[in-house]
């Protein structure tokens, strides 16, 4: 009887070992299952992160910590952006530029700039004059502190006819930053509310002073050279 129970308990024990071994196994594959589904997981986070940042230099493309989060070097971006290209144009850039501007703002605060702009016959004094406006950031001020965000921007507008250019022109603005999806078009994923002109008065420079002291006195020269090849007296200065 004793020849016959060991075969049982070693049939009984090598069993119990394969249990163990295929329990086994099947916690290591659910391991491994687990460990790729998060290397999967967090691969496509990290890419789903990627976003693309505007710049003076063009567009490239940078990692974000969250898709939910803005950072101020964006937010900046977004504004600086914005204005350059919403405020400075000519008869052959005006279209192009309102169509990069506008999905940066919300569409109230879009149509009230592009109504001034109609307003003034911007377009028009492009092409009567053949004139340009330029446009330089002084300062963006950003409050990103709680939502929704808000900031103030501040810069100087020129205007130019020929090779004679205008005293700058103080532009600012107060608005409200509201988080959006990013898109091809706005790859901020901001966009400029409430938007609207606050009184700014930079001092005028050395520098732009001269410019416009040079240029009037070169007025002055050409209209006295005109009087006299027409006949015509000039008053004594």
């Amino acid at each position: 009887m004793e020849t016959s129970v060991a075969p049982v308990k070693d049939l009984n024990k090598a069993f119990s070992t394969m249990q163990i071994v295929a329990l086994a196994s099947a916690v290591l594959s659910t391991v491994v299952v687990v460990a790729a589904g998060f290397l999967v997981w967090y691969a496509f986070n990290v890419s789903g992160q990627r976003v693309y940042v505007v710049g003076n230099q063009g567009s490239f493309s940078a990692l974000g910590t969250s898709a939910e989060e803005h950072t101020a070097f964006e937010a900046r971006n977004l504004v600086r952006t914005f204005m350059t290209t919403m405020f400075s144009h000519d008869q052959y850039s005006f279209k192009q530029h309102l169509d990069l501007a506008l999905p940066l703002i919300d569409d109230a605060g879009g149509r009230r700039i592009y109504e001034g702009f109609k307003k003034s016959d911007v377009f028009a004094n492009y092409v009567r004059y053949g004139a340009r406006a330029t446009l330089s950031v002084d300062s963006v001020a950003l409050h990103l502190e709680r939502r929704p965000y808000t900031g103030t921007v501040y810069t100087r507008q020129r205007i130019f006819i020929g090779d004679q250019q205008s005293k700058s022109l103080p532009l600012a603005a107060r608005f409200t930053l509201i988080e959006t999806n990013r898109s091809e078009a706005n790859p901020f994923g901001l966009l400029l509310s409430n938007f609207d002109y606050i009184p700014y008065n930079p001092p005028v420079s050395e520098e732009e002073r001269k410019l416009l002291a040079q240029q009037a006195a070169e007025r002055t020269a050409q209209q006295a050279e005109a009087a006299r090849q027409n006949g015509i007296a000039t008053p004594a200065q």
